[in-house]
């Protein structure tokens, strides 16, 4: 796989599909979706004439544009990079991370897992799916006392590996290596008469964009040594260019990059796994289920079902997500907005255990996109981070 940098040369417009009003705000705006990186990296290699695709209009059996689907592509990732160093993958903080505050102002991190409850308390849960609660390092029930306060919305990739592998990290870690949130600009726009060349009344509005260049640091000490950018990787070959991710045509600099996915699974991973007799999934983008946070590889009733792409068995035991994702976009040969659909959102985690013991080639099948559908697969959604996991 390549990977490429977009490096903004402007505050980047990815608007959420709200109405659009005289006012805009942070929640305006959502992180940019697999399929816009998908977008970009196939419009690239039409301009690039690395595709031959000249239609303006065709069905989707047409066979040009089935090998331009047919590209794919992972991300869009978010990266803190400076010019001289490799930049530091983030992705969204993992579900099953609580940062809590204390009275005292001190932050800690509580990790969430599966445990059975009381048989004195209910849920409406799905049957068979274990209730997520606090833990303490040895997956021992903990109460826990403060005020939520998960001001770290972007984790570094290798803090979200190592929390799922059990390992106790601190919040003045995760803050170091990770982001608290993207800085935002707000702009104030105007219409202009074209007969008087002044100002329409009433005619204000504002749009809202992701500010990725070097941030002032405070009590004028100048300016960080590091900014943030979009990452994306695809087995498209494409030429270093100037690109337009999201809304206005705002340019960036598009260019290779070293950067690479820890995606690589190894027989000491297979091992972990089959003695922990479980793992964990958790996504690092969007995915898209056929039946809503279910995987239709999944059987509903009894919460069982076999790995994509093979005849091993496994059994769902919890999930802890966030609020769905809306996923749309526009086509541009039907030239209309696509339908919305509603995504997992990255960062939600699923623990499974082992019906059967798990194998080299599906172990490397989880670590692509898990995507029900399989454009939805070539745009990249659903990747995720495996882990071994226990349930005794």
């Amino acid at each position: 796989m390549n990977s490429y940098l977009i490096e903004s040369l402007a505050p980047l417009v990815f608007r959420s599909g709200k109405p659009f009003g005289s006012k805009m705000s942070a929640q305006d705006m959502i992180f940019p979706l697999p399929s816009a990186g998908a977008g970009l990296i196939r419009s690239l290699a039409i301009t690039q004439g690395s595709i031959d695709f000249k239609e303006h209009r065709c069905k989707l059996d047409n066979p040009n544009y089935q090998q331009l689907l047919s590209i794919k592509s992972y991300g869009v990732y978010l990266v803190k990079y400076r010019e001289d160093s490799e930049p530091t993958l983030l992705v969204p903080k993992p579900a099953n991370s609580l940062c809590m505050e204390q009275e005292n102002g001190e932050k800690t991190l509580i990790r969430l897992a599966p445990k059975s409850i009381g048989d004195d308390c209910g849920s409406d849960l799905p049957e068979h799916l274990l209730h997520v609660q606090t833990v303490d390092e040895q997956g021992i029930f903990k109460e826990v006392k403060g005020k939520p306060k998960n001001d770290v919305n972007y984790w570094s990739l290798a803090d979200v590996i190592a929390w799922q592998n059990g390992a106790t990290l601190t919040y003045e870690q995760i803050k170091t290596n990770g982001v608290t949130s993207i800085p935002t600009d707000i702009r104030t726009h105007v219409a202009i008469d074209d007969a008087t060349l002044s100002s329409e009344d009433g005619r204000l509005f504002q749009t809202a964009s992701y500010d990725m260049g070097y941030q002032v640091k405070s009590h004028h000490q100048g300016f960080d040594d590091k900014r943030l950018g979009f990452v994306i990787f695809s087995d498209q070959p494409l030429e270093k260019d100037l690109a337009t991710l999201g809304g206005e045509r705002r340019l960036s600099n598009f260019k290779e990059t070293t950067v690479s996915l820890p995606t690589a699974t190894q027989q000491a991973d297979i091992d972990k796994i089959n003695q922990a007799n479980g793992f964990s999934l958790t996504f690092i983008t969007p995915c898209i289920f056929a039946n809503g946070y279910l995987p239709s590889w999944i059987d509903e009733a009894s919460m069982t079902g076999k790995l994509p792409d093979s005849d091993i068995s496994v059994r769902l035991k919890a999930v802890a997500i966030d609020r769905w994702q809306a996923v749309s976009g526009w086509d541009s040969l039907l030239w209309q907005p696509k339908a919305m659909r509603k995504a997992v959102s990255a960062g939600s985690v699923y623990w499974f255990e082992l019906v059967d013991a798990i194998d080299l080639p599906t172990l490397q099948r989880l670590a692509m996109p898990l995507a029900d559908d399989r454009y939805d697969q070539n745009d990249g959604f659903g990747m995720a981070v495996i882990a071994p996991f226990s349930f005794n």
